[in-house]
């Protein structure tokens, strides 16, 4: 039987490039290639100058404004203080001068001093004998002890004149600032003791201090004196057109009212920071001082006003009825917020001249807040260059003196609290 013999069969290897593609279907595909390469999808157009200008443009400006946002960022921080709420029914309270070396409940009593003058028609004539008047300022370098000098006390010019005050006055003692030693002082009216021209003073005719005759024979002799602050005028006796008592009258009522008026306005621009005046917690003393002749037939009326002021320092007042009235009170720095219906009535033996009382008894009625106090300003360095995260923070380090934190960036994006602390805003919530 004849063998039959398989030879391998070996099939060639292409690439499918290799493969031939019919002509009509290889230009109908060329055809299409080069229509989508025509597309705007697949053609590369060349960018535009004036579209790459103001792209970079844009992108420039738009650095420079988040950049000066940044340069001119701000931050408000509203505090909303820890409070308590407190309630008074006629409590009553003892209070001493700060002389008395008490620990307890301290006031303080503030004297400030003011002249009005209304010139009116002098319509009736008789014969007048008057003592001039002016105001001299007494210092005390004897001692860094006030010292009160009482009504009458006389002071002497160098010529033998005698003057008088006619309300007792404290002179405080001497301070020591950067080793120079500054007297006490205060202003004082001096009336002549005889009527007449003779008294008249005038400041550049004045040589020498005055002194105080009831010091004679004592080391305070020569460390308290007295300066002409004005002239001394007003002494006459004679003919005099005088104004009639009705005028007189009604001109110093109106007096007294413009009186109590700046009195009352300086009483609250002289006060200490951190103290409090309760409302018709002063007296007003009114002393009539000679009139000033002015024409023939006119003549200025001058009025003095003398008001003395209880003050209280409300950190240690704050304290005090803390202590008193909050179970637990962790005696942290506070001040004291009247309310609305907040009344304040006091008790003294002489409340014309509230200075003469060592002791005052004073009674509260209404509601009040005790706020817990907090540092401002270590608040902000604690702030400067945080993030807004980091107020919790903070909010947890002063916990006992504030109860809320928010804070309100300028621009609205901004997350960052500026380092320049003065760019740093604190306001309270109101309560």
């Amino acid at each position: 039987m004849t063998k039959k013999i398989i030879s391998d069969i070996i099939v060639s290897k292409r690439s499918i490039r290799q493969i031939s593609i019919p002509l009509e279907k290889k230009e109908k595909e060329d055809s299409n290639i080069l229509r989508m390469r025509k597309s705007s999808s697949w053609q590369r157009k060349p960018l535009n100058p004036k579209f790459v200008i103001w792209s970079i443009a844009g992108i420039c400006v738009l650095a420079l404004f988040f950049s000066i946002s940044i340069l001119f960022s701000s931050a408000t921080v509203i505090i909303t203080p820890r409070l308590e709420k407190i309630s008074f029914n006629d409590d009553t309270y003892t209070a001493k001068t700060s002389s008395s070396g008490t620990t307890g409940l301290i006031f303080e009593i503030l004297n400030l001093k003011q002249t009005a003058s209304e010139t009116v028609e002098a319509t009736e004539e008789k014969t007048v004998s008057q003592k001039a008047s002016g105001k001299i300022v007494i210092y005390n370098n004897y001692s860094s002890a006030s010292q009160r000098l009482i009504n009458n006390t006389r002071f002497e010019s160098k010529d033998g004149r005698i003057y008088r005050i006619n309300t007792s006055v404290v002179v405080p003692g001497l301070k020591k600032v950067d080793g120079a030693v500054i007297p006490g002082s205060v202003e004082a009216t001096v009336f002549a003791d005889q009527a007449g021209e003779n008294y008249n003073l005038k400041m550049v005719d004045l040589t020498g201090d005055f002194k105080i005759p009831g010091f004679k024979g004592d080391l305070r002799y020569d460390s308290f004196y007295a300066r002409l602050k004005e002239d001394i005028i007003g002494g006459f006796v004679g003919q005099q057109r005088i104004v009639s008592d009705e005028l007189r009258r009604k001109t110093e009522e109106i007096l007294k009212d413009k009186l109590k008026e700046q009195l009352l306005k300086e009483l609250y621009a002289v006060k200490p920071e951190n103290y409090l005046i309760f409302e018709n917690s002063y007296s007003i003393n009114y002393v009539g001082l000679p009139d000033t002749a002015v024409e023939s037939n006119k003549a200025k009326i001058n009025l003095e006003g003398t008001l003395s002021g209880v003050i209280f320092n409300n950190l240690k007042l704050s304290k005090h009825v803390a202590i008193k009235k909050i179970e637990n009170f962790d005696e942290l720095p506070t001040e004291l917020i009247p309310t609305d219906n907040f009344v304040v009535t006091f008790k003294a033996k002489n409340m014309t001249d509230l200075w003469r009382n060592d002791t005052l008894e004073i009674i509260f009625t209404g509601n009040a807040n005790i706020k817990w106090l907090y540092d401002e300003e270590a608040i902000k360095k604690d702030l400067a260059g945080k993030k807004e995260s980091e107020i919790r923070t903070l909010a947890s380090k002063y916990q006992n003196s504030v109860s809320g934190l928010k804070v309100l960036f300028k621009p609205v994006w901004t997350r960052y609290f500026p380092d320049n602390i003065n760019k740093i805003k604190i306001t309270e919530l109101d309560y």
